[in-house]
């Protein structure tokens, strides 16, 4: 007589030995899990707060096009002389561009009254760079606040500006690149000085009256960032020195009015 297996159910409250050893697994894959996630965080919040434009390999292309354009500006201005030489042995004159357009274009230097205005980093180690933590794009001079300063010098009067000695004209770029500018192809570090010839009180009331500049001079009180507005009784600007300023479509006009036509007549 054969004795039936046992097929009785387990006893209450009692686990099947693989659903235990199903729980320690994943008890231990979520401990994994966990500490892989704590190591990943605390290794991003070691990292320093940089800016994709500050990268080595973005630094590196910009040092290059720099040294470029300063190389192909000299040689557009041994180019521009040897033309000069050529068009006076000819007789024609070296310039035959008229005066006043000339000067209108920001080709030849002009003097007079005026303002200088000075922006500057914060420094990395003062007061400020602890409040900020690692927002450390706080304490740099950004495009918009060179952009902030040119266009209330405008709206004041100047009749000519610059920056880093640079002439302003209409093809000129000011350009932000990490921690530094680039003013018509060619980089410069801060302090950055922009200068305008104009009425030196008008050009000063316009700059404080600047809203966008009122968020930079609560940055520089706060932060530690440079700002001087120093008024100056005699300034030079220099012509520009950028490619391609020349006059080609400009002519100068008649003294009598243009006719203005109407769709009457």
């Amino acid at each position: 007589m054969t004795t039936a297996p046992n097929s009785s159910p387990p006893e209450r409250g009692s686990k099947p030995k693989h659903s235990a050893q199903r729980g320690r697994a994943t008890y231990s894959i979520g401990l994994v899990a966990l500490l892989a996630g704590l190591l990943f965080t605390a290794n991003i919040r070691s990292q320093p707060d940089t800016d994709l434009r500050d990268a080595p390999g973005v630094r590196g292309m910009v040092s290059a096009k720099d040294r470029e354009v300063r190389r192909l500006t000299e040689e557009q201005g041994q180019l521009t002389e040897q033309v000069d030489q050529l068009m006076t042995s000819f007789g024609q004159g070296a310039n035959t561009t008229d005066p006043s357009l000339a000067l209108a274009a920001g080709q030849g230097p002009v003097r007079g009254p005026g303002v200088t205005v000075i922006l500057n980093d914060a420094p990395s180690d003062g007061p400020g760079a602890k409040e900020v933590g690692a927002a450390l794009s706080q304490l740099l001079v950004h495009q918009q606040d060179i952009d902030a300063v040119l266009n209330a010098l405008r709206a004041g009067g100047a009749e000519a500006l610059a920056v880093q000695g640079q002439r302003i004209v209409s093809n000129t770029q000011v350009r932000c690149v990490g921690n530094v500018i680039l003013v018509a192809g060619q980089v410069y570090s801060p302090p950055y000085r922009i200068e305008a010839i104009g009425p030196a009180d008008q050009l000063a009331e316009s700059l404080s009256a600047e809203p966008v500049l009122d968020m930079y001079r609560a940055r520089a009180a706060r932060l530690g960032l440079g700002w001087d507005v120093i008024p100056q009784q005699d300034l030079t600007v220099e012509g520009s020195r950028a490619v391609g300023v020349g006059l080609r479509y400009a002519r100068a006009g008649s003294d009598t009015p243009a006719t203005v036509r109407t769709n009457n007549g």
